[in-house]
């Protein structure tokens, strides 16, 4: 607590400097002026006869107080605009910095599961009031405990974040994609159905097979599509994704006890 005085005590002093200069230049200003107006009204008076000394003698306070004029912005500014402007900057800065903690992933720095609880509501809404049609693809990391239990866990990280990059770079600019849980990232593609989402995760998990990562490896990915409902509450929408996952899953197992079959995918 008494660190906490003290840090508090330390931010008012500025302030309170900023505002002593103020109070005293314009104490200073109004000096001035009293003092230009009692000298003018002083050589009216005691001599009548030497107006161009008069013009002189007030010519000559009207630039002093100019000059305390031009200092007290000076101060003004340098005491209390600044630092004000200052303040708003660390303010501004400090909100970046809480958005970007509280709404990404800290390993992958893709969206976090907090940003996709705040967007679904939204898009669901839109989908509601104007049929603004979008589709969810949830991907998973083929044994992703493997990667973590041969390469190490390090390595195992790096691959999930060379992986988020990867995809973040091939989807589209009105994509979004947020990390799930562990091996797991979730796209919300906006604008599309369940059959070009569909296609879309067949891309998408072609190109990653082809990917060789920084670990020296490649991976594989098993993607679930499912397009949103009107109807949907965020938790039913997600079921539907996760179901979309699990039968691509085991349409993967499937094919792969059947030499030759193309790979799966489900929607």
């Amino acid at each position: 607590m008494a660190n906490d005085d003290t840090a508090l005590q330390t931010q008012k002093n500025p302030a309170r400097t900023a505002s002593a200069l103020y109070a005293a230049s314009l104490a200073a200003i109004l000096g001035v002026l009293l003092a230009e107006f009692f000298v003018a009204y002083e050589l009216l008076l005691s001599q009548p006869n030497h107006a161009p000394g008069l013009i002189r003698e007030t010519y000559a306070a009207m630039l002093v107080g100019v000059a305390v004029l031009a200092a007290q912005a000076v101060l003004v500014y340098a005491g209390l605009l600044r630092p004000v402007r200052e303040n708003s900057l660390e303010i501004a800065r400090l909100k970046v910095s809480l958005d970007l903690h509280c709404h990404h992933d800290e390993l992958t720095k893709v969206l976090n599961r907090t940003a996709f609880d705040q967007m679904i509501v939204r898009e669901l809404e839109g989908l509601k009031r104007y049929g603004a049609v979008f589709s969810g693809i949830m991907v998973d990391v083929d044994g992703f405990r493997a990667v973590n239990e041969s390469l190490g866990y390090e390595a195992g990280d790096h691959m999930l974040f060379e992986l988020a990059q990867f995809l973040k770079q091939r989807i589209r600019k009105a994509d979004c994609i947020f990390r799930w849980r562990s091996g797991r990232f979730l796209i919300l593609a906006s604008g599309i159905g369940s059959e070009q989402a569909a296609f879309f995760a067949d891309k998408l998990r072609g190109l990653v097979a082809q990917h060789r990562f920084h670990h020296g490896g490649q991976i594989s990915v098993t993607l679930g599509a499912a397009q949103a409902e009107a109807e949907d509450s965020p938790e039913a929408f997600v079921a539907r994704i996760k179901a979309a996952l699990s039968r691509a899953k085991d349409e993967a197992r499937a094919a792969k006890a059947a030499p030759g079959a193309e790979p799966a995918r489900s929607a």
